[in-house]
């Protein structure tokens, strides 16, 4: 784990500026927020390409929309552009910089240039260790359907647009989930921001939580004069934020510190029953979303969407509407194994101890036990940094399953593995290791097949288990 002296500093604001005239080459165009991007730019008329390690859904989407892509960083894909955009996901070894440094071509940061494209618009960001990705969706959603035309941009595929992670309109707002992962979200000039939280996540670029704080407060300072900060009260780190803009900032939550609070009355499979209390008035809504967090991220759009001046309403009305996030609790179909009973196939992207513990209680409260748990920890300094709490965040499921780490864009450190945590599972009646998620098709299929209802979880390639077992199950 690198040390605080050591990090890459917070990125000083940096102003950019889109040439229409100009190629812009995406370097790792198949990530959700560089593939985002890139359509804003495609849509708007600006050439466009782009290459990523490995083939994806989200190339052959972009490659059906009219983006020229391809799998392998060729550098004779850089022989028309004029600048290169990027992220940390190619990391500076890779030998496609030597060829950007042969060419003279400009670099250009992914939230740079998102900064560029959302400068002339009403900017409302979304931000916090989890659930951002909802929150923004979610607010998108009911500044839609409220007429605005927003733009939208988010981390996550979402089903009412269209499927994709980007909406372009032609109004004056624009939602954009603001990625804290690397401190480039301070690129961003808000009206307003959404905070759900501030935890500690991403130590392998911050290293400790305390540059995750500071972090946050540079971003916040970005707030436009007269913007609006509608935070978590619940959050302590969140609301420490919140009282350096005094005056401008709005809580809300459960506790009695919220000015707009939110109360979970009843949940089943498909709907949850909240009341939101903001002042005097008091609100019903039946959400699609499940889970106390839920209730916040949609307690936090709600304050939000007041805030700019959204009806109270018709903004229930589209949060009601509103069906969440591909990868957010997010059902996948039923499974028979021979001579077996079908159980259901949960998916979910909850990467971190605190969004572990968060779904599981959900899946617990709404589908009860037994619950049999595959993760996948994502990052070697994450699953490091965090063995003890994804072991308690796992416990609760009667049977869990542990495989290797996905590195992602890290390099394996020494003594890390999956196998950390399902040590530290001691005492759990079913904790196993297993290296692949391949190999655990034919186990889940067996004698190991989970009796009622099983839940994948990572931010990794764990989202081919449940598509593998059902293909297993399908009739033949």
């Amino acid at each position: 784990m690198p040390s605080p002296s050591s990090l890459t500093a917070i990125p000083a604001p940096r102003t950019v500026s889109v040439n229409p005239a100009w190629h812009y080459h995406f370097l790792g165009i198949g990530g959700v927020g560089m593939s985002a991007v890139a359509q804003i730019l495609h849509r708007r008329g600006v050439r466009v390409s782009g290459s990523d390690a490995a083939d994806s859904p989200t190339l052959r989407r972009l490659a059906a929309g009219g983006i020229a892509v391809c799998v392998g960083h060729d550098p004779g894909a850089l022989r028309e552009a004029d600048a290169v955009v990027y992220t940390p996901a190619v990391p500076p070894r890779h030998p496609i910089w030597e060829e950007v440094r042969r060419l003279g071509l400009p670099r250009i940061h992914r939230a740079e240039l998102l900064g560029a494209l959302t400068a002339g618009l009403r900017t409302l960001a979304v931000a916090g260790t989890h659930g951002k990705t909802t929150s923004s969706a979610a607010l998108g959603w009911a500044l839609e359907r409220a007429g605005w035309d927003p733009t939208i941009v988010v981390g996550g595929l979402v089903e009412q647009f269209g499927g994709g992670n980007v909406r372009v309109g032609g109004g004056a707002w624009c939602v954009v989930e603001a990625d804290e992962s690397d401190g480039s979200f301070v690129h961003l000039s808000p009206e307003a921001i959404l905070l759900t939280n501030v935890e500690a996540d991403h130590l392998d670029h911050h290293g400790s939580l305390e540059n995750v704080v500071a972090a946050f407060r540079a971003f916040t300072a970005r707030l436009a004069p007269g913007g609006v900060l509608v935070y978590c009260a619940d959050d302590p780190a969140a609301a420490a934020l919140a009282r350096q803009h005094p005056g401008r900032s709005l809580g809300y939550g459960a506790g009695a510190g919220a000015a707009v609070r939110v109360a979970v009355r009843g949940m089943r499979p498909g709907a949850m029953e909240l009341e939101l209390t903001e002042g005097a008035a008091r609100h019903r809504l039946t959400s699609r979303l499940g889970g106390a967090h839920n209730a916040l991220n949609l307690a936090g759009v709600f304050a939000l969407g007041r805030a700019v001046g959204l009806p109270a309403e018709p903004l229930l009305a589209a949060l009601a509407e509103f069906g969440g996030v591909a990868r957010r609790q997010q059902f996948l179909g039923h499974c028979t194994p021979p001579g077996g009973r079908p159980f259901a196939l949960f998916d979910d992207y909850a990467h971190h101890p605190t969004e572990i513990r968060a779904t599981l209680e959900m899946f617990l409260a709404v589908h009860g036990a037994p619950l049999t748990v595959v993760f996948q920890p994502h990052l070697y300094s994450r699953t490091a940094q965090f063995a003890d709490a994804f072991a308690a965040a796992l416990r609760p499921a009667a049977a869990v399953f542990v495989t290797e780490v996905y590195g992602a864009r890290e390099q394996p450190l020494p003594g890390v593995s999956g196998r950390m945590i399902v040590e530290r599972l001691a005492g759990h009646p079913r904790a196993r290791f297993v290296p692949t998620w391949e190999e655990l098709v034919p186990r889940l299929l067996g004698a190991e097949a989970p009796s009622k209802l099983l839940l994948t979880l990572g931010a990794g390639d764990i989202t081919g288990l449940g598509p593998a077992l059902l293909r297993a199950c399908a009739p033949r």
